[in-house]
């Protein structure tokens, strides 16, 4: 009983709103434990009751306490208690519909929980009501077969089940048919007045429960009959709290049936908002006038379209209040609002302030205001009332409203709606700040009146091609402006008049090629990002905007089609960068191709160690001997100080890239990114970059045998390192030499089409750990490599989360024998104690994951493809503990059989194993059964490299039914 009303109260807002994944983990033990109790009772399982008991009572006593804040202690008992409210309920039809509404509310957010698959409501009022829930959109959405029985005269459970294959369509001797038609669906059964004295009623659909599908049972009666074993109970009575709550703080005025009509009417209006309806009724309480109550319903109903539902009716019901508060008492709750302390102060405190703030003129006026406050609910009081408090969602919708008071300029907030046409002018005239970005706006008006518009957010708008000439001609103090991911190829004359703007970004427009000269006017610019907007060349004039701190600039290769119209064959012309001295972020993207680059980048380099604010720098060096320019004696830049991505060395034109897009990204998130192309030997100026990189991409390097010739002493702060084409490479780390510990630092470690490597590890342990922070590995097209685990990498390797192997023929097992081998090395428990994700594709040799050895008891995902010769596996090598996903190609998996060993018997996995199919992209598949568990998953453990740990969830993919075979 405790826990459904602690369940029926959750759901109400603000509460249903607040940490919805912590509540929805709690809703699942509780679950546990119900199911664990409810096992004992109709199985005669044993159970340590006390124990179950006390688990219970600490999981509702966290909840109740968060409760307490919005219901009060005495409501909450009579609840638990099963007594209806205290408090007479009107004959309202509309009070009806809106019990109903809360009624439905709850049943549409806990039946998308999985585990509660049966739901028994009681009390109901209404014989149409479970006709109105099988017609709503979001169970229509959620269900492809609904299904409404009256069961009022079925004796049994059989006679139940026999009712709903009827309405299925099919006889009784179809009985086989019908349940698995409905295994195969997404259904919800609708059962309408039941009768709780049918015995086994637990098992009902017993037969039909599918775990990959939606299914549940909804069963509903007009009398409440306590201890139906359901996973939840809803009672209609106990969804009269708004009510009960309305009353017992407005008062006696509510015997006028008049005003008790129209209080129906506030109460719906309060959607159940729990602290909204208690501030509703304390500032209506004692009131008898019904135009004040008429004046209450049109406030709290108020609909701006800005605004949430939730933060719509906190802030109607404030505007509300506040209304009918004197000036003085208004002063006091602003300041309230903004400075009072979270905890609470001394009441007598508070008043010496508010007089020093000459918001009160006397401690007796004070004293009256505090109390005011107080019955308003504004305020709380404790400490036997010598103290008072604000509650924390009263504070921040207060702070919310004052701030557009005292600062009355509008924000138009239009993002992300799919708009075509832009605002109106009226619209833009009070406005401070318009967000209008994410829409598909293909023209803006032509000259809008803007006086005190500071901030404009137009990115995202990919029709908008032409922005008109006098756009900008009324906008005196526009500071920012965005003007990203647009199709525009020219900034219009009036763009220019724009000397008061602070910051400007022209990110990725495609068809914008050229800056002009104009914008050297623009005298206050602190911020020019044109990342990913490919110019020409950059204006001289540039050099003129000497507050800059930020510039970010792409380059174009310089075609036929320019030198043709007369453009500079400078890139960047002298003396433009020593001129800009405040600049903190440099960042200039160029064509590998473009000559242009090469013939300034000396003076550009010599220019840039000017630079003495540089935090940031983003640089393309196709000389390694540049590198030495950067840091020389006359240089002021300070690696050590600063964040920096270099590309070092002359790019090859490719058509396929061998890094995918999602290492590229996590490559360029690094702090400070080397990323060193065709390289030979091992240069001074890559060791001493090295030396300050966190991440390193070498790509095709063609001397180097081991990752550890670039000095392992200077690679201790890499965290992310990936290795591409670089053929002569036959180890990645030689650690014979190394007694400090190898690559502590190191979290990500990815491979590409590495021709000659053999092992990734050479050399014995060292004194000191290494690769104790490695949390990725990832393996792809190393054809000679035969060796990944060697004894002395895999125990270092406690930290590692996720290991890819793919495209490696030579691989039979991902770890040697010599580990395997009796006596080889300490005995551990487990090897890999944190891995969580292991995929396994394209491997034609592999025979075994590890040959027996205990690896990842936290693993979650496990995924293979092409791997033909793994035909057994054994349970010490595939920890099932918190298995979530099993991938391969269905017939594989039909035929894989599980070695049966003393202390392992062989598990059915065949509900969490989703087919791959043959014919189709593998990573596509990948991604698409990622996708859906992330949109399936209601419980996240991140991690800090690997994208992708899977939930505890239920597939929709189909699953073989075929059971393991058990090689003895």
């Amino acid at each position: 009983m405790k826990k459904d009303v602690v369940c029926l109260i959750l759901s109400y807002p603000p509460l249903n709103s607040e940490n919805n994944g912590t509540r929805r983990d709690w809703i699942r033990d509780v679950l546990r434990i119900t199911q664990k109790a409810r096992e004992a009772l109709y199985r005669q399982k044993k159970v340590n009751v006390p124990e179950l008991s006390s688990e219970m009572d600490k999981l509702l006593s966290r909840q109740i306490h968060d409760i307490k804040v919005h219901v009060p202690s005495d409501i909450l008992v009579n609840m638990c208690n099963g007594l209806s409210p205290g408090y007479q309920a009107p004959p309202e039809a509309m009070l009806d519909r809106c019990i109903d509404d809360f009624m439905i509310r709850q049943i549409l957010q806990y039946i998308q929980i999985p585990e509660i698959q049966r739901i028994v409501i009681s009390e109901v009022n209404d014989k149409n009501f479970l006709v109105r829930l099988k017609n709503l959109s979001p169970i229509r959405r959620m269900f492809c077969r609904v299904i409404r029985v009256d069961v009022r005269f079925c004796p049994t459970v059989k006679d139940i089940e026999d009712r709903i294959i009827e309405q299925l369509g099919f006889s009784n001797s179809d009985r086989g048919e019908a349940e698995q038609l409905l295994r195969s669906q997404n259904f919800l059964i609708l059962l309408d007045d039941f009768h709780p004295w049918i015995e086994n009623l637990h098992h009902l659909g017993n037969g039909w429960w599918n775990s990959n599908n939606t299914q549940k049972i909804v069963l509903a009666s007009f009398q409440f009959y306590p201890g139906v074993p359901m996973d939840l109970e809803i009672r209609r009575n106990h969804h009269l709290l708004s009510w009960e709550l309305f009353f017992r703080n407005v008062g006696e005025v509510l015997h006028s049936s008049t005003i008790q009509k129209l209080a129906v009417h506030v109460l719906r209006q309060c959607s159940g908002h729990l602290r909204a309806t208690v501030l509703m009724a304390r500032a209506l309480k004692g009131v008898k006038n019904v135009r004040i109550w008429q004046h209450a319903l049109r406030v709290i109903g108020f609909q701006p379209t800005l605004l949430h539902v939730q933060d719509r009716i906190m802030i109607n019901a404030l505007i509300f209040i506040l209304g009918h508060l004197g000036s003085a008492a208004i002063e006091c709750v602003k300041y309230c609002a903004f400075y009072l302390e979270m905890e609470g102060t001394d009441k007598v405190d508070l008043l010496e302030r508010w007089m020093k703030e000459d918001l009160i003129g006397t401690l007796g006026k004070g004293e009256q205001i505090v109390q005011h406050l107080v019955d308003a609910h504004l305020l709380e009081s404790f400490a036997n009332g010598e103290s008072v408090q604000m509650q924390n969602e009263i504070r921040k919708e207060l702070v919310k409203f004052y701030k557009v008071e005292m600062n009355p300029t509008l924000l138009v907030e239009l993002d992300g709606r799919g708009l075509t046409e832009a605002p109106e002018n009226e619209a833009w005239e009070e406005a401070n700040e318009m967000s209008l970005m994410n829409n598909k706006f293909s023209k803006l008006p032509d000259n809008p009146n803007c006086p005190k518009l500071r901030v404009l957010f137009l990115q995202g708008n990919h029709r908008l091609r032409v922005i008109s000439s006098s756009f900008f001609q009324c906008m005196p103090i526009l500071q920012i402006l965005h003007l990203s991911e647009t199709r525009i190829k020219f900034l219009p004359p009036s763009f220019f008049k724009l000397v008061q703007l602070r910051k400007f970004f022209l990110r990725s427009c495609e068809l914008f090629m050229e800056l002009p000269t104009e914008i050297g006017e623009l005298c206050h610019l602190e911020v020019l990002d044109l990342e990913g907007t490919e110019i020409i060349n950059l204006p001289a004039a540039v050099g003129k905007l000497t507050n800059l701190t930020r510039l970010k600039l792409s380059f174009c290769a310089q075609t036929s089609h320019c030198r043709k119209d007369n453009h500079s064959n400078t890139i960047i012309p002298q003396n433009v960068i020593s001129n800009l001295l405040q600049l903190k972020q440099l960042s200039i993207d160029v064509n590998p191709e473009d000559e242009r680059w090469n013939a300034a980048l000396k003076y550009i380099v010599k220019e840039v160690c000017c630079l003495k604010q540089l935090l940031f720098l983003k640089l393309h060096l196709p000389e390694v001997l540049l590198l030495n320019d950067l840091w020389d004696v006359a240089s002021s830049l300070n690696l050590s100080c600063m964040r920096f991505r270099f590309i070092v060395g002359r790019h090859q034109k490719r058509i396929i890239s061998r890094l995918s897009h999602e290492s590229a990204i996590r490559f360029e998130e690094q702090e400070t990114c080397l990323k060193y192309l065709n390289g030979e030997g091992i240069p001074t100026g890559i060791k001493v970059v090295l030396q300050h990189a966190t991440a390193l991409f070498l790509d095709r390097h063609l001397t180097v045998t081991s990752l550890s010739e670039f000095g392992i002493e200077n690679m201790k702060n890499l965290k992310f390192c990936v290795l591409s084409e670089c053929d002569e490479i036959q180890t990645i780390l030689d650690a014979d030499n190394d007694r400090n510990g190898v690559f502590p630092s190191l979290a990500y470690l990815e491979l590409h089409y590495m021709k000659n490597l053999r092992s990734i590890w050479k050399g014995q342990s060292s004194q000191m750990p290494s690769l104790s922070n490695l949390k990725v590995l990832a393996l792809h097209t190393c054809p000679k490599l035969d060796t990944i685990f060697t004894f002395s990498l895999l125990i270092e390797l406690n930290s590692l989360e996720e290991l890819v192997v793919e495209d490696c023929p030579e691989i039979n097992s991902i770890v040697t024998q010599e580990v395997l081998a009796e006596g080889v090395g300490p005995p551990q428990e487990w090897y890999l104690p944190k891995l969580k994700k292991l995929s396994l594709h394209y491997l034609p040799k592999l025979a075994s994951i590890s040959g027996g050895l205990a690896i990842a008891p936290e693993l979650e995902w496990l995924s293979f493809y092409d791997c033909p010769n793994l035909k057994i596996l054994h349970l010490e090598e595939v920890s099932t503990c918190k298995l979530k996903v099993i991938t391969g190609e269905a017939d594989w998996w039909n035929e894989l059989k599980w070695y049966e060993s003393e202390l392992f018997q062989p598990p059915n996995l065949d509900d969490i194993f989703v087919p791959i199919e043959r014919y189709t992209d593998l990573r596509t598949q990948l991604v698409e059964i990622n996708d859906q568990l992330q949109a399936q998953k209601q419980k996240t453990e991140p991690s800090h490299q690997s994208d992708v740990l899977v939930p505890s969830i239920e597939f929709e993919a189909g699953t073989s039914s075929k059971q393991k075979q058990v090689a003895a």
